[in-house]
Formats: C-alpha cells, structure tokens, sequence
C-alpha cells in the first residue's frame, strides 16, 4: 500500500490535478491469486491449507511465502513470511512452488474480461486493476442511479471471472482510488463494496489508522506517540501539523483520511516505466558463512540480470539487502560507471559490498535474509556508450548470449555454475522465469 501512496497519492498531489467531477473507479482485487489458482487447478488442494512458495527448494524448504489460501491464514500465515516460519505454524499445509508463468497467463485473461466494461483499466500488481468506468456510466444521471449502475458493473465483472477463470475476486467501488482500494478490503473474500461521496469520510472515521493506504508500522508509531488512533483523528488534526512533522506525505496521508485522491486511472503500458529489478531470499535459521552468503548472492544476481536481459534494460546502480536476525534490516547501495546487464560487474559490486558490511563488526546475529536490486535502468540501445572495454573483450557478453539461449530452450536448470551447485543450487531460483 505504501507503494500506491508513492506512485498514486503522491504523483497527483503534487501536480495539484483537480478532480473529476463524478468520478466512479472501481477496483478489482482477486482473491488468495496464486493459491486460487492452483486450487482450482489441482482438486487435491481444495478446502486445504495451501501456501505457495518463492523457492529454489524442491520440497519448499526455504524461501519466501507468496500466497496463503483463506484455510491457511487462521494459523497467522502471510505474503512475505519465511517457509520454516510458515511451516513451523502450519506443517500440514500443503506447498508448492510459485508458477509464475501460469499466473501471469491468468492475469492477461483477467485484464481482457475487464477492459469489455472500461477502455481505461490500470494494472496496479499481477492481482489488482483499476478501472476508471466515469464515461461508460455517462448515459446514467449523476447520484444514485449512477452508483447503482456502477454496482451491476462490479457484479457483472465478479460473475464473468468465474464463469471463464473458476476464480473470486472482491471489487470495491467509490469517487476516486483510494477510497476503491480500501473498499475492495471490506469484504474479502468474494466481495462487493461501494463508498460514494455522501458517505465519506464518516465512513472512514472510526477505523484504525493504519488500516488507511499508506499507514505501516513506523507511521503508525508516530501517530500514537501524536494521540492519533483512529482515520478520524487524523482527519481532525490541523494539515499545517501533519505537513510540519511528516512533510509532503503528511499531507498526502491527511487528505486520504478525507477521502481525497486526484490520481487518475492511467491505462496500462502509458506512464509506468520499470524501475529496478530485484530478488531476495530467507534463510532458515540464519547463517554467518560468508561462503555461503557470496554464493547466495551470485545465484541471486544470476537471476536479476536473467530478467534484465530478457526484457531488455541495463542498470547501473546495485543495492545490497541483509536482515540480522529478525529484527534489523538495511540496504548498502553503489553505482558503477557503465549501464550493463552482466552477472560479473554486478555480482562484484554486490560482494564488495557485503564483505564490508560483514567486516564491520555490525553481525550480532545470524543473517536470515539477504536481496540484490539493480536500479538506475535504461532500455537496451538508449544512449548506450561504447568503452574500450566493450571492443577489446567482448567474450563475455557472447557467453552470456549463449546461456541465455540455452535456457530460453531447454529451462534455467540445464546449465549452472558450478559454485551454485549442491547446497548453492540457486542459480535461475524459479525466479527468472
């Protein structure tokens, strides 16, 4: 959510856009995704706890938790938690490996079903969508009729998804993107509901200020050091207050607790542009092996470059993530001089970086998480600047080329390095694909 306040709120803020006058979005919000799918795919899953997995592990030993079944979230299991954790909560869950494509497949069919009912669909993550149904209603008066016609379009678009993709999805629907966001949380799973403007922000008053986008942990403490429990007692506070303490995103927040958000519905491929590419990965139990960890991190830059590649962007800028323990986490970041897509240049900038920290005497505990992101991109072909080193050594970009072939043909695990072997066997991680 934190994401939708940096590239929604905050994007039409500062531009000060008005807005729309009888604005109706809707958003689209499915339900456990990953693990609906393979639900609905393998009978055996049904009615179980399921958790799909971001794992380099055949049997799910380590990793990442994508996605939990509604069966296997009364055990406290959510998006992001470790395997072992997961696992240690609830060891007679089902799991299994996250089939990226196959989502991905899903998710072009469900944008296809949403753009019959709207020529403005946003794809906000793999699972969510806005859509922006203002001119579709414009033959229905403003006011009630219009709303309740904007509501047939949310049970119409629940009812088709299941008909064609066997899934639920919850949608909410209000004047703006915000206030959708939230009401698509309302009533999960298999939901519909809708906030018009009368009812804002009565609505939003009495709820826990951090169930409002934007609104994490650390917020949360600085508004309960502020005496600010609830939306409505954001709302009350003067904005002058919020702007002095917190900045452009203090009133950024005090204006969602209104009910307030310019941003527009932007269709799909118009204005977003990629911004780094990343992976990570927990370790179970933690570990202070520097062998080990330098091994984690190649098969990790392996994997990011791999996608890098693939959809054509260099970077220039790669940033270093480590968790001590299960409480302190940080990033340590450097710029090379040239944009590049290679596992070498990247992976040697990340090394020099995690053997610093690692001599610094900050490990008090074991590292239980470690990421690799490459920013600062440009497309491949834009402004790239030819350097001596491209003319007189051009072998490694011609064995890259070769691998990558390989793998387009035969899968990520035909070839490997042979330090990612064994206990490393990290290389391609599921993660590429």
């Amino acid at each position: 959510m934190t994401q939708y306040v940096m590239h929604g709120l905050l994007r039409s803020a500062d531009q000060g856009r008005p807005a729309e006058e009888g604005r109706c979005v809707l958003h689209l919000d499915m339900d456990a995704y990953f693990a609906s799918v393979e639900q609905r795919d393998v009978p055996l899953y049904r009615n179980r706890p399921l958790i799909v997995c971001h794992t380099s592990s055949d049997f799910c030993s380590h990793g990442v938790v994508a996605t939990a079944s509604y069966e296997a979230r009364p055990w406290g299991i959510k998006a992001g938690m470790s395997v072992w954790e997961a696992r240690s909560r609830c060891p007679h869950a089902c799991f299994v490996h996250a089939d990226i494509p196959k989502y991905l497949d899903n998710a072009r069919r469900i944008l296809r079903i949403c753009e019959r009912r709207s020529h403005r669909v946003e794809v906000f993550s793999i699972d969510e969508a806005f859509m922006d149904l203002t001119a579709s209603l414009q033959s229905h008066p403003p006011g009630g009729e219009r709303w309740e016609a904007a509501r047939e379009v949310g049970r119409g678009l629940k009812e088709d998804i299941r008909r064609e993709l066997g899934l639920t999805a919850s949608v909410g629907i209000g004047p703006n993107k915000l206030v959708t966001k939230m009401a698509s949380e309302f009533q999960k799973p298999d939901g519909l509901t809708l906030v018009t403007p009368a009812q804002l922000p009565d609505i939003l008053a009495p709820m826990a200020v951090d169930k409002l986008v934007g609104v994490g942990r650390r917020m949360r403490r600085n508004f309960r050091a502020m005496g600010i429990e609830t939306i409505g007692d954001l709302a009350r506070t003067p904005r002058e207050v919020m702007e002095w303490k917190f900045g452009v995103i203090g009133r950024l927040l005090w204006r969602a607790a209104w009910g307030q958000d310019d941003s527009p519905v932007v269709r799909s491929g118009q204005s977003h542009e990629v911004k780094s590419f990343g992976h990570s990965l927990s370790l179970r139990g933690g570990t202070g092996d520097l062998e080990y960890l330098e091994n984690t991190l190649l098969g990790l830059v392996d994997a990011v470059t791999r996608r890098m590649r693939r959809d054509g962007y260099l970077g220039r800028t790669v940033s270093l993530r480590l968790r001590v323990g299960y409480s302190m986490g940080y990033a340590r970041a450097r710029t090379l001089e040239e944009y590049t897509d290679l596992s070498s240049p990247l992976y040697a900038a990340a090394r020099e970086l995690l053997r610093r920290e690692a001599s610094s005497g900050l490990w008090k505990e074991p590292i239980t998480t470690v990421g690799v992101s490459v920013s600062q991109l440009r497309r491949r072909g834009e402004g790239k600047q030819m350097t001596i080193w491209d003319c007189l050594d051009p072998r490694q970009e011609k064995l890259t080329a070769a691998l990558d072939a390989l793998r387009d043909r035969y899968g990520e695990g035909v070839v490997t390095r042979a330090s990612l072997l064994g206990d490393f066997a990290l290389s391609g991680m599921n993660l590429a694909r």
